[in-house]
């Protein structure tokens, strides 16, 4: 694997794909997690931090919690996952 960082606009490609994988769940734009998830995205793309950022956000009113993992290293996927917690 390389230490190469991933390209800007790569990460855009990621974000885009992601985002509308979202969007496809029903999940709308005004969502504030959504638009939190959005944000995430949006600091990724401008940042040139070497390390892999991973957050979680609420998505309350469908009872999951959203899983959002972004790499630097170039040949790396930026994932997100929706989880149920755990009760």
């Amino acid at each position: 694997m390389s230490d190469e960082v991933k390209p800007k606009e790569e990460r855009v490609k990621e974000s885009i794909s992601l985002l509308k994988q979202i969007l496809e769940l029903g999940i709308p734009e005004t969502e504030p997690a959504y638009v939190m998830v959005k944000k995430f995205f949006s600091e990724w793309v401008k940042s040139e931090d070497k390390h892999m950022q991973e957050h979680e956000i609420n998505f309350v009113r469908y009872g999951r919690k959203g899983i959002l993992r972004l790499p630097w290293k170039k040949g790396r996927s930026a994932e997100f996952f929706l989880k149920k917690p755990r009760i």
